[in-house]
């Protein structure tokens, strides 16, 4: 599942769950919505983990019929006359939309049912007429969009294990940087390329502080090399100082993508700009090389 562009900010947003206001706007929303669109936004998505998914081929509209079951997992803290109490609050949502378009189109499941992948947030909204959106924020593989005109929704009580039971599954690791806050856990060149740190990405690189690292050494977790994460971030100083210390352009992060391939995914346009020229700079210099009689190129 690759990132899908379905409009979440970038790091350090502010969900839509918690601007002022929210709660009001969605219960207006909801004032003539089907019950069981009602009983959908009820849900409170924040750490659930997907146990099932099933999506059926497409129809002749693009449209399928997708089956979801997720653990979802409601904290709550309580204001006793002992004292404060933590109550976990775990249940089993069943889900079945009908006549639903997925965004993206090639969502697998191994992108929703691996042991580290649970659901950062969720939202709701009516998009036109009878078609409702659920969006999910899936970490640390991407986004989920879930276009539809029908749902059913059941809902039943489960132990906290069964929850916890589904972080033992096998991990799926890195399939793109997600705006959950993923660079904080980033390497640390990886992290001040993505900030725009020009600094500390020199002190980084030059091993101040602790072991250098290689300017291209792509991130384990993240699959990332600093380069990637100037272009993802639009950081033009940062891409710069990359360039200038000789960074590979064709080293490829874990979707095989260069930086210039992110930073036209992205729309990052000064990181591209910056790459672009730099492209044209060899570019010349090799017509230099090889109009120029006196080089050891042309001697040859």
């Amino acid at each position: 599942m690759r990132w899908s562009r379905v409009g979440w900010p970038a790091v350090g947003y502010v969900s839509f769950e918690d601007v002022e206001g929210y709660a009001e706007h969605l219960a207006r929303l909801l004032t003539d919505a089907p019950p069981t669109v009602a009983a959908l936004a009820s849900v409170t998505w924040n750490e659930a983990r997907v146990e099932q998914w099933d999506a059926a081929p497409p129809t002749d509209d693009g449209s399928s019929t997708v089956r979801a079951t997720v653990v979802v997992r409601n904290d709550e803290v309580l204001d006793t006359p002992d004292g404060l109490w933590k109550r976990w609050n775990h249940a089993r949502v069943t889900l079945r939309f009908e006549r639903a378009v997925l965004e993206p189109l090639d969502t697998q499941v191994l992108d929703l049912l691996a042991g580290d992948v649970h659901v950062s947030r969720g939202e709701l909204a009516h998009v036109d007429a009878d078609v409702w959106e659920l969006r999910l924020l899936l970490s640390p593989t991407g986004e989920l969009a879930v276009h539809f005109r029908d749902v059913q929704v059941a809902v039943r009580s489960v132990h906290e294990d069964e929850w916890a039971q589904l972080g033992q599954r096998p991990q799926h690791g890195w399939r793109g940087p997600v705006p959950d806050g993923w660079l904080e856990w980033a390497t640390p060149a990886v992290r001040a390329a993505g900030h725009g740190d020009v600094g500390g990405l020199s002190l980084a690189l030059d091993g101040i502080g602790s072991d250098p690292v290689g300017i291209d050494d792509v991130d384990p977790r993240w699959g990332f090399a600093p380069l990637h994460a100037s272009a993802w971030f639009d950081r033009r100083g940062t891409t710069e100082a990359l360039l200038e210390r000789g960074a590979d352009v064709t080293v490829l992060d874990a979707e095989g993508r260069s930086a210039l391939d992110l930073a036209r995914e992205r729309g990052s346009r000064k990181a591209e700009e910056v790459l672009l020229a730099w492209f044209d700079d060899q570019t010349a210099g090799l017509r230099f090389t090889a109009d120029d009689p006196t080089s050891d190129e042309s001697a040859d």
